[in-house]
Order: C-alpha cells, then structure tokens, then sequence
C-alpha cells in the first residue's frame, strides 16, 4: 500500500514539477513516507544492525522505486535495496561494508560524519546529494535520513533519483529561455502579464513602440506605473480578459498624455496555468499611425485623382487586365454616346464598331502585348452619323513589388476641328499652289515675247525695246 502511495505522489509531483507549492507538498509526504517506511522496516533494518549482513529488507522495500541504504554509526553500508542497485549500476556486493563517503560526490568523511551525527531519532533530515555510479556518472538525488537506536546506532537513508526531475526542470528552462528569446526580439510588439498586470515578458518593439528604450527593464514592474497615461477602457479591457474573453481591434485611437495621436492594432487574450486557470494577459498591439496616415494620404490622392478623371475634358477610360472597363469618365460617355453604367463592367471590345476598321485590330495586339500606343488616330462614328477624329494615348500600369499587370489608362484627344482645320488649310494651299504655278507659266510666256520682240528689232537694226530682258537672254 506505502508503494502505491509513493507511486501516486510521485506522479502527481512530477506533473506540477516546477509548482512550488506541490514541491513543498511533496518533500512534507516524502517526510511522512520516510518515517512511514523507517517503522515498517526497522525490525529488518535492526536485524542487518545485528547480522552485518547484505539480508533483504521487506517486501515493501524491495519493491519501492526509492532507493535505500542502511548505514552503522560509521557509515558504513550494511544493506542496499533493488532499486538503489538499479539507479547506480552497483552489485549488492560492491556497497555492502563500503564507506558512504565512497560514492558520494563532493563529501568528505568527516562532513558526512558531522551530518549524520546532527541527525536524532525524532527528526528526519532532508538534503540534497550526489553519488557516483558504477560507471562513473553522477546521479543528483535527494535523501531522507533518520537515525535508529535499538541496540547501536544506525542510519536509514531513503534516495530519490532526480535525473528525470533535473532534466525535465532543464527543458522547461531552455523553453523559458527560448520563449523569452523569442519574445524580446520579435518584430511584434508583445507584452505577457500576470494576473496583476505586472510585466513577465517583452519584446524590444514594445518598447520601441511605447517609448520605453531609456526606460530601465520593466519586467516585474506593474503595467499601470509603467504607463500611467492608460486611460480607464484598457484597465477594463484587461479585466475582462481575465475574466477569459478574447478581445480585440483593427484600428484603436490613443491620445496620450502630450496630446498626439496613435493608431494601433491588438489583440488580448488570457494565458493559463497547467492547471486551467488564467494566469495573465498577453497583449499583441501594433502602431499603424505611420500606415494609417499614408492611408489617409494615399485616399486623398487617389480623391484628387478620381476628380480631375471626372472632370478632365478628354475621354479617359481605364481597364483591367481582362480587358473589362472599370472606370471611365463623362467626356469618354459622351464619346460613344453611352452612360457610365453601359460601359463599366463591359469588355472594351463593345467599343469596338465605333472604331475604323482595322484599328481595333492594332490596338488588340499592342494590348496583349502590354505596350503602350503613343498617339494613335482613329475615327469614332457618332450616332449621327458623323464622325469625331480621336488622337489615342495608352499604357499598362504594373504593381510596384510585384510587377504585375494591374491596369490599362487610355486617354483621347479629340481632334476632329484640329483636323477641319489642317484640311481647310491644306485646300488653300493647294489653290495657292495651282494659282502660283499658273502665274509663273504666264510670266515666263511674257518674257519670252519680249525676247522675241527685241530679236526682230535688232535684225531689221533698229534698237532693242525691252531692255529688262537682255540680261537674261544672254544669261
């Protein structure tokens, strides 16, 4: 019964290794199990007193995981149990008549001696050792010894194995240490508190973010006097998370206590014991003032951008890279005579039989190739009949980080009076050209005639008339 009562107490210990409470709970058990187990052997240990023997203790002692050790008043091993043997690697025969001196690491005899002699019969003691095993290891245990006096003075000494304990305790150091680790230098800002919002753990971008750099460390600081302008909604946010709710915020304004504003971004949530309950808070909160007023920048601008779409007086029209119109403007509506709710939506080939033929066909491939069409002409039939000359200009637009296709902008001039114009000016001066042409014609006629007259002056010998001209004969 006293081993089953060893084995749960064991088990329970371990599950709440690092409880300090259960720790404690456990070394008083151990001490109760000790004089349980000094009074249900020592009729076996005053035998092997007696004998100087390696004589078996009871069944119970035989059979407990602990390890035992029954020493003289020298201390001397006068009998060992099974589960010591197995702990160490000893024969029975190794230990039996072997000083304890002998195998226990960093205690001379004459400490040994000084400790066992303070121990009296009523009062176990409680201590920590290490022994040496067969194969040279060290083994951490923790020992209860008690002092018998039936006949000569003995000791029982009671082993427990810590090297599970140890490296279990190791480990979840390690994870502590990892934890905080990971948490100091996350490029989150996270803060984990305990049930009385005092600092357990931060990162470095908390700091950065709440200004606390200068500040000395704050862990085991309570949050409140770390940050004394928190206005009253947090404290409650903060009990209701450890009433065990989970809250949080997309877009969170703080004033603080110079009058500026910050955004932020969090998330609370409980964290909990090994046992369930709640044992603090974890914060995750992010400052997007930065983002959010590039933001508020970045809408302004696509504002000011939609506005001078709407009201520019060249047609403009934008598409996607399914060639599907997303966005247009009333001067490109009143292009094709259709309304905005006509067009958006609509692949741009629905503009298609307003446009010359074989025009369409250019503007595709230039389209499919993602190149941009610098100053394309082409003719619009209006409803009327009539036809509007437009001057096209339109390139993709790519994603920044991605390079991704993300639009077409087109934008159109219409040219259609520019070109009345050209068309009236080149019919004049066409009519210029005839007129001069027929002019010159007549001009050099006459100055033939004149050349011709002075010919026939100058055979009948008489003077020439037109003397303007003779230069040019004889040239």
């Amino acid at each position: 019964m006293i081993h089953d009562i060893i084995m749960t107490f064991r088990y329970a210990c371990e599950v709440g290794l690092l409880n300090g409470v259960e720790r404690l709970i456990y070394i008083s058990l151990l001490a109760v199990l000790g004089i349980a187990l000094i009074i249900a052997i020592r009729t076996r240990h005053k035998k092997a007193v007696a004998q100087s023997t390696g004589s078996s203790l009871s069944l119970i002692v035989e059979t407990m995981r602990e390890g035992y050790l029954g020493l003289d008043a020298k201390g001397r091993i006068l009998d060992v149990n099974n589960s010591y043997l197995a702990m160490t690697g000893y024969r029975k025969s190794d230990l039996i008549g072997l000083q304890i001196a002998r195998i226990a690491v960093h205690e001379s005899q004459e400490k040994l001696f000084a400790r066992l002699n303070a121990i009296t019969h009523d009062q176990p003691a409680y201590y920590r050792s290490e022994h040496r095993a067969k194969d040279g290891s060290i083994i951490p245990m923790e020992v209860a010894v008690t002092a018998t006096r039936e006949g000569q003075l003995s000791f029982i000494c009671i082993y427990r194995d810590l090297r599970e304990q140890e490296r279990a305790e190791h480990e979840v150091r390690h994870s502590i240490d990892l934890l905080r680790y990971v948490v100091e230098h996350t490029w989150s800002a996270v803060a984990i508190f305990d049930r009385f919002m005092r600092y357990q753990f931060v990162s470095e971008k908390y700091r950065q973010e709440f200004h606390l750099e200068a500040q000395a460390p704050i862990v085991g600081l309570c949050h409140y006097e770390v940050l004394p302008d928190i206005p009253e909604r947090w404290k409650e946010i903060h009990r209701r998370v450890l009433a065990g709710e989970v809250l949080s915020c997309q877009d969170d304004i703080f004033e603080r206590s110079d009058g500026s504003i910050e955004y932020n971004r969090w998330e609370c949530r409980p964290w909990h014991e090994s046992d369930g309950s709640i044992a603090g808070v974890v914060l995750y909160t992010e400052n997007i003032t930065a983002q959010k007023q590039f933001e508020q920048e970045l809408l302004a601008a696509r504002d000011y951008l939609s506005a001078l779409i709407t009201r520019a007086n060249a047609p403009i029209v934008v598409w996607d890279e399914e060639f599907t119109i997303v966005r247009t403007n009333p001067a490109f509506d009143s292009l094709f005579s259709m309304e905005e709710d006509q067009l958006i939506r609509q692949k741009i080939g629905i503009l298609k039989r307003f446009i010359d033929s074989g025009v369409d066909e250019k503007i595709a491939a230039l389209f499919l190739n993602h190149q941009r069409i610098e100053m394309l002409e082409t003719g619009i039939t209006q409803t009327d009949g009539s036809v509007k000359t437009v001057l096209w200009t339109a390139a993709p637009v790519f994603d920044p980080a991605s390079k991704k296709l993300q639009v077409f902008i087109g934008q159109g001039q219409e040219i259609s009076e520019r070109k009345r114009i050209e068309a009236e000016n080149q019919e004049q001066l066409e009519t210029l050209q005839r007129w001069y042409a027929v002019m010159s014609h007549r001009e050099e006629r006459v100055m033939e005639l004149k050349r011709e007259v002075n010919d026939l002056l100058r055979e009948a010998g008489r003077p020439v008339r037109y003397a303007s001209v003779e230069g040019r004969a004889e040239s």
